[in-house]
């Protein structure tokens, strides 16, 4: 199979060019998406990345390790997992994604019909998108959320853990469990995201503790639908 041409081959000097021919396939920035929160096996990249095929991604990540994007690491665990993971560089594309998000966010085919996310999808979509201001102006005081996702289409995958801080001074939204959460909600991935982007009931989750912390978060990311 012939080499593919690029735009480098071309001789085009942008610096937007360049990106394309790192990142402008298809695949490519939906996997630096699934590694924006930590490094994840290959098995979990097959898993989430819906549609690619396991030749496909090995191509891809191969591609993106010789870009500078990926770059592979060793959990120190007893097995040793092998992992990928975004370099310093490669972790310059969430604010990329920020953009390319609220860009595309108003995109007269958007949103898909009976679109899905992955766990990892609707937490990174949700550092995209943050309204920072709408909740840190509020009178009720600071966020702390345990969000609890898994996906229904992948039941298997099991459950994902991550934490949300929010307050005047910051807004983080991290994957890990919070040990003193004020509000915890579970769910499917998917149905979080109806909540957050499409002004869905929260009603859809199971929430435990403090419900009108939830609810104020759905209501700040409702400014933005």
């Amino acid at each position: 199979m012939p080499k593919k041409q690029t735009y480098a081959d071309l001789g085009d000097a942008c610096a937007t060019a360049h990106a394309m021919d790192v990142i402008g396939d298809r695949w490519s920035m939906v996997i630096a998406r699934e590694l924006m929160l930590g490094p994840r096996r290959f098995a979990d990249l097959a898993s989430a990345v819906v549609g690619i095929t396991p030749a496909v991604l090995t191509s891809r990540l191969r591609a993106l390790r010789d870009s500078g994007v990926v770059e592979q690491a060793q959990l120190d665990d007893l097995g040793q997992t092998r992992v990928y993971r975004l370099t310093e560089w490669g972790e310059g594309l969430e604010d990329v994604m920020r953009s390319l998000g609220r860009w595309a966010q108003r995109s007269p085919a958007f949103p898909v019909p009976e679109g899905s996310m992955t766990p990892d999808g609707v937490i990174v979509a949700m550092r995209t998108m943050a309204p920072y201001a709408d909740l840190a102006e509020a009178d009720d005081g600071p966020v702390r959320i345990a969000i609890e996702l898994h996906d229904e289409r992948r039941p298997a995958a099991g459950v994902r853990h991550y934490t949300l801080h929010w307050d005047e001074d910051r807004f983080e939204l991290t994957e890990g469990a919070d040990d003193a959460p004020g509000a915890t909600v579970t769910g499917d991935s998917s149905a979080w995201a109806d909540v957050v982007f499409a002004g869905a009931p929260i009603g859809a989750m199971g929430i435990e503790g403090d419900r009108r912390a939830v609810e104020r978060v759905a209501a700040a990311y409702a400014t933005i639908a």
